[in-house]
């Protein structure tokens, strides 16, 4: 699964509503995005670190997955740390 590109907040915002609007759970690829959304704006814009170099199964990248399934209101599947 190719991971995708951090978006801007206006497509950001534009999923979630999506996904609660269609009454739907994110797919992979969406909770992913949105987990790189949140690296980009906080870890990732003062380390300078991209999110496609965050190691998978890292506990920042479990952390960003985590708050990314909040974000959507997906508590189970949650990773554990």
């Amino acid at each position: 699964m190719a991971t995708m590109q951090p978006f801007s907040a206006k497509l950001f915002h534009s999923l979630l509503i999506q996904c609660i609007a269609e009454e739907r759970s994110p797919t992979d690829a969406e909770i992913d995005s949105v987990a790189s959304k949140i690296w980009q704006d906080s870890h990732g814009a003062t380390t300078g670190q991209d999110w496609l170099d965050v190691a998978r199964g890292s506990d920042a990248h479990v952390q960003m997955i985590n708050a990314a399934r909040m974000a959507f209101g997906c508590h189970q599947g949650a990773v554990a740390a």
